[in-house]
């Protein structure tokens, strides 16, 4: 249907390639292009039964009708008969070689040769052109089903494109001239019909590629000159071809400039499109489009197709030309890929890394089964343990390497990211996880030009009150509206394109993220100064409550020497005047007995003064050291009290050389517990033991009470009233020791001291 009504015009715009969505006709054309997917395949079969069945010799000639071996295919069977390069074939069955062509697969043919002036007869088996051309014939077959592939996915995932449709055409048409003259050691070496298909195939692919160009991604000209201007470009590719049939040099000469010159103008106005006529979207899509076509054109054209046409011995390989023409199918996918040139990069992106994973799968599970299986005993049940084995690795392995594959294929086809979701749904977590500044300026500053490919980002925070600087005219620029001034500066993307509007908009949603998360930085730096300060002045209150329970003990010892030195002394002198008095005979009996009552008085306040000093400062402690101390102690507060004392300590010599600020302070806890204890506990018995464990001292007390639930913090102890507990934990905090308490109700109460001798010596530096 080359035209189609439109009122009284007619809109050459729908010609032969452009199927409308509801066309009563579309299946007719979803089956032609079914079709049409099917002639490559079907081709390739077709070469490879028609070279496994066409008999030849192995060995090449320098040219067609010489008789010089140019070149023998090792291990064939030209080799083994002993045919060297540089022998000069005198006859083969006794037929002059330039007249000869007639091997037959089996037969053994009688070839008579010269070398080095000695005649030689030599029996050559003749073998398949299979044998002969199977390198060819497998970088042929490679080569055109890149083509094929590639175009027949896009075609299934986009039938209803335009330009879809012309790039299966233009790739079906390159597969078809490419498959013959490459699948053969010699291009010219295929039979006439297999090569006048891909001549079709090689002069229609020209205007083809021409109408591609002039149609995406920039319409050239009106719809009426595109289809008036391309008519007789297809009508001159039929013209061509139709002189190529004879098999004439003339006619492949004309082809191969036909091809030439179409080719050259087609890269020609791709460039002018590409700098001319594109805007950004499609400059962006179509860069990689161009630069593929022009690597895969320019080499084969330059050091092939002209070579040839004049005759030069000095052309490229065919395998090599057709290895330079696959970088143009790949240039359309990877652009398909990286730039969503066709909306299904998705698709393709999941295909390929599947793809990748099945061989994988496939060459580690076969390669090791294979190599196990050979040089392992044929035991049914050994090689289940392996297949088991193997089976249980890979799916061990499988996520792993999954995400491998996929980080790979995304980093090569997409620079490190895909799709706006997921570049959202990555930074915006790394966002709500960050509590620093430093964090959210790597997110900002490195991931996020990472995984979109940006340059020239950069992070500006300020102080409270700070005036923003002035905006780059080179990027674009995102304040953050907070109580600290902020600015985020994206510049364009690594490769110079300009942000689009959807990279805007996806920045735009990342910067309101960011701000969230920067306001909720600046409050969590607030709250960290705040909890400094008051650990500040917990730490100065804790140093103050120290110095307090050092002076208060300080105070206590000199109470205790100037109550030992003062008014006990008098009284003692008191008590010996009295003495004298009394034995004087001179004093009436009823003063006597008024000084026997002072004396009573005077030798009881001295025992009460004493015991004072002894509650001051121990007299045991620094005399005969901790230990006496404690057991005097116990003593006297159990017959105080009458509680059951068992008292466990080292020997007296081995405490005494305790500081004597750790000594105090645990005489003073012991006794605070004792107190406790004779006051709330009503215990039977109370255990006390003070051992060495370690180089660390460890003292317990311990009572069988009625127990208590004891709070875990200091502060809940001093608002539970237990101000005796909170004073032994500040005294074991003081010498550098660890206090701990446990208690439960009916279950007794254990006290517990440990420290340890650097301990004290690193408090005191503090």
């Amino acid at each position: 249907m080359p035209f189609a009504m439109a009122g009284p015009r007619y809109l050459p715009e729908t010609h032969l390639l452009m199927v409308p969505e509801k066309d009563a006709r579309r299946p007719f054309w979803v089956g032609l292009f079914i079709f049409l997917t099917l002639i490559v395949p079907a081709l390739i079969g077709y070469d490879i039964y028609s070279q496994w069945h066409a008999p030849t010799m192995d060995f090449l000639l320098d040219s067609p009708g010489s008789s010089i071996v140019y070149d023998v295919i090792p291990g064939g069977s030209s080799d083994a008969a002993g045919l060297q390069a540089g022998d000069v074939i005198l006859s083969i069955d006794d037929t002059a070689p330039e007249y000869w062509y007639s091997p037959q697969l089996g037969q053994t043919h009688i070839v008579e040769i010269e070398r080095g002036g000695e005649q030689l007869t030599l029996g050559i088996p003749a073998v398949s052109v299979f044998q002969v051309s199977v390198f060819s014939l497998v970088t042929a077959i490679v080569i055109v089903l890149v083509f094929w592939g590639i175009s027949t996915v896009l075609l299934w995932r986009r039938f209803l494109h335009t330009e879809i449709r012309l790039l299966f055409l233009l790739s079906q048409t390159i597969a078809i001239a490419l498959l013959f003259p490459l699948s053969y050691q010699d291009p010219w070496a295929p039979p006439l019909e297999l090569l006048s298909i891909s001549v079709a195939g090689f002069n229609l692919a020209a205007p083809l590629l021409l109408h591609y160009v002039i149609t995406f991604p920039v319409k050239l000209g009106h719809t009426r000159q595109r289809f008036w201007g391309l008519l007789p470009l297809y009508g001159l590719a039929l013209f061509v071809f139709l002189g190529c049939l004879p098999n004439n040099l003339l006619g492949m000469q004309l082809s191969i400039l036909f091809f030439g010159v179409v080719t050259t103008l087609a890269i020609f106005l791709m460039i002018y499109v590409y700098f001319y006529r594109a805007g950004l979207a499609e400059r962006r899509r179509s860069r990689v489009v161009v630069a593929g076509t022009l690597m895969a054109g320019l080499p084969p054209l330059l050091l092939y197709l002209l070579p040839t046409s004049l005759q030069s011995p000095y052309v490229m390989p065919e395998w090599g030309a057709g290895l330079f023409l696959i970088i143009a199918p790949l240039s359309y996918l990877y652009a398909t890929l990286r730039h969503n040139l066709f909306g299904i990069d998705r698709l393709i992106n999941r295909a390929l890394v599947y793809t990748t994973l099945s061989l994988a799968i496939f060459i580690l599970y076969l390669g090791p089964y294979l190599l196990l299986y050979r040089y392992l005993p044929d035991d049914p049940f050994v090689q289940l343990v392996i297949v088991s084995g193997l089976t249980l690795w890979i799916g061990w392995t499988f996520d792993r390497m999954r995400k491998r594959v996929q980080q790979a294929a995304d980093r090569l086809f997409y620079g490190g990211w895909y799709d706006y979701p997921a570049v959202v749904e990555t930074v915006s977590d790394a966002l709500a996880r960050s509590t620093q500044r430093e964090q959210i300026l790597d997110v900002l500053t490195r991931q996020v030009p990472d995984m979109m490919q940006l340059r020239n980002v950069d992070v500006w925070i300020g102080e409270a009150g700070a005036a923003l600087p002035p905006s780059s005219s080179q990027g674009h620029c995102f304040e953050f509206k907070s109580d600290v001034p902020a600015q985020w500066t994206v510049g364009p993307h690594q490769d110079g394109d300009d942000l689009s509007d959807a990279d805007q908009r996806i920045l735009r949603t990342l910067a309101q993220q960011a701000e969230i998360a920067l306001n909720n930085v600046f409050l969590i730096e607030r709250l960290r100064h705040q909890l400094d300060e008051i650990q500040a002045s917990r730490e100065a209150l804790a140093q103050v409550q120290h110095q307090l329970l050092r002076s208060r003990e300080e105070e206590r010892a000199r109470l205790a020497r100037d109550l030992h030195d003062g008014p006990i002394q008098s009284l003692v002198g008191l008590n010996i005047q009295l003495g004298l008095m009394l034995s004087s005979h001179e004093i009436a009996p009823p003063v006597g007995q008024s000084l026997k009552e002072i004396r009573a008085e005077v030798r009881q306040l001295s025992v009460e003064l004493r015991h004072v000093c002894a509650e001051l400062r121990p007299p045991m402690l620094d005399t005969l050291g901790l230990g006496a101390a404690l057991r005097a102690h116990a003593d006297e507060w159990s017959a105080q009290y009458g509680v059951k004392t068992q008292l466990d300590v080292p020997p007296d010599a081995t405490l005494r050389s305790l500081p004597g600020e750790v000594a105090v302070n645990l005489y003073r806890v012991a006794q605070e517990v004792l107190v406790n204890v004779g006051k709330h506990a009503r215990a039977q018995q109370v255990d006390i033991s003070l051992t060495w464990q370690d180089s660390r001292l460890i003292m317990t007390i311990q009572d069988d009470g009625q127990g208590f639930e004891p709070s875990d913090t200091l502060y809940n102890l001093t608002a539970q009233n237990h101000f005796g507990l909170a004073g032994m934990q500040e005294r074991v905090d003081l010498i550098g020791g660890r206090w701990s308490l446990k208690s439960a109700p009916g279950k007794g109460t254990t006290v517990c001291i440990t420290w340890k001798p650097e301990e004290i010596s690193h408090n005191e530096q503090t």
